[in-house]
This record gives structure tokens, sequence and C-alpha cells, in this order.
């Protein structure tokens, strides 16, 4: 005659099963994320080649940050950067990132702010996942959003390509906490505390994150977490400054070199 478990037994059985599974829980988490930052990678390697695109069909220059327009229906409507350069994606989708796709809504915030048309061809699902170096891409005029034209960036101002960042993991700053501006390009270390990063050559990589312990919002409300670069770059001193920033919390200037080395620095 066999025996069966006996209580006690199938006790301890369970509480090996309930301690491997609390081990491999965040295992097979951390995974996930993984894969979802591979796809966030490739999203803004698109997104730089998409941007390069677009620069070498408007005379050498890059596109705006974004300017007001008037939609089909006669409302003033917002023209964003990702809109601008949509048509050499194929897919708004790429916008996204799969580890938060709706880090920023962009239409409900302009249109609360008079462009009743909200992002201008995309109605209600304007908005996105990343942030613009807007070194990179300046402002056109957009008065409604206190935005004025600026002279477009040539793609021969920028003699440090490879070092220039594009867009990367962020999101968008109400205003002045956590020593952001109104409408700051923040870092968002989402993946595992990492941000993905593109570059004016076209290449993208995954950058260090370290949280500075200050929360703010964005445009939408939504909380907002400082990240700083967690590395020593050429984003940590302004050119023509001796001190070094204490903490990047925005990747936002024009590679170059001073007498002390490389640094940012804004053409306009």
């Amino acid at each position: 005659m066999q025996r069966g478990f006996t209580l006690v037994e199938l006790l301890v059985v369970i509480a090996i099963v309930g301690i491997l599974a609390g081990l491999l829980l965040p295992v097979f988490a951390n995974s996930r994320e993984k894969a979802r930052q591979t796809t966030c990678l490739s999203n803004l390697q698109q997104i730089a080649m998409a941007t390069l695109q677009y620069a070498q069909d408007w005379d050498e220059t890059f596109p705006m940050s974004g300017y007001e327009s008037v939609d089909a229906l006669g409302r003033p409507c917002f023209v964003s950067a990702g809109s601008a350069i949509s048509p050499f994606l194929g897919d708004r989708q790429i916008l996204a990132c799969p580890s938060n796709p709706n880090a920023y809504e962009t239409s409900s915030y302009v249109e609360a702010l008079g462009l009743t048309g909200g992002e201008c061809g995309k109605g209600k699902v304007g908005g996105g996942s990343y942030a613009l170096n807007e070194a990179v891409f300046v402002s056109g005029n957009a008065p409604r959003l206190g935005l004025h034209l600026q002279k477009p960036v040539r793609l021969a101002e920028l003699r440090y390509a490879s070092e220039t960042v594009l867009a990367y993991d962020g999101n968008v700053a109400l205003d002045n906490q956590c020593n952001f501006n109104r409408f700051a390009p923040a870092i968002d270390g989402r993946h595992l505390g990492s941000f993905n990063a593109s570059f004016a050559d076209g290449h993208a990589k995954a950058l260090p994150t370290i949280l500075s312990g200050c929360v703010a919002r964005n445009i939408n409300g939504k909380v907002l977490r400082e990240y700083c670069l967690g590395f020593l770059s050429p984003y940590s001193r302004q050119c023509g400054q001796a001190v070094s920033l204490q903490c990047v919390n925005q990747l936002t200037g024009i590679i170059g070199i001073d007498e002390r080395g490389i640094c940012f620095m804004r053409l306009r």
C-alpha cells in the first residue's frame, strides 16, 4: 500500500514552490522589460533616421519642435515634430515607447490653451513617450504656448553629430519644479533605471540614470520624477563654464569643445 503525503510534507512543498515563484517572478518581469526596452531602442533609432531623411528633403535643416497652424476645419492646431517626421516613419506608433506609451498627451494640453484643433491632423491622440533635444529641434511660432519662431538648425552646424542627442525616453515638464523650465524635455529612466537615446548620426543606445528624489508634474498633471544622468557626459558641462552640473535632467544642447574640453552649447 502506497503512503500519501502528510500535511506537513504538503505544506513544505507549497512553501518551496512559493519561494521559487518569488525568486523567478522578478526575473521574468525584468526580461519582459528588457524586451520592451529593445523595441523602444529600435523606435528611437527609426526616429533618428526619419529626422535625418526629413533634413535631407528640407534643405539640410532639422524640423521644428512645433508651431501653430490651422486644420481642415479652420481651427487653430499644433504641428509637432512627430507630425513633421511621420511621413518618414510610416507608423506613428513608433513615437510610443511600449514601457510608457502615454507618458504625456499633447492635444488636450494645447486645446486648453486655445488651440482647439489639438494636434493638427491627429485629434486627441497626439502625444507620446519621447523628449526632444530643444537645441536641435528649435521652436516655431506658437504664441499661445509662449513659443517664438527661431531659425531652424542645419545639419552642418552639428560638428559632433555622434555625441549630439536627438530624442530620448522622456516627458514634458509643466513648469518650475525640480529645476525644470516650462516644457522642459525631462529624462525618464523608465527601463529599470536606464533610458534610451538616439543621436544625430543615426545611432541609439541605452544610458544609466539615478533618481534625485525630487518630484514634479508633467503637462498633463501626472507625477514626473526627476532622473539625472548616471555618468559624466558631454551634457554635464555647458561650454564656457568651469563647473559641471550636479544633475543633468534633460539633454538640451549641441556638443562642442572649449578650452576645458567637450561640452554642450545652444546655437539659438
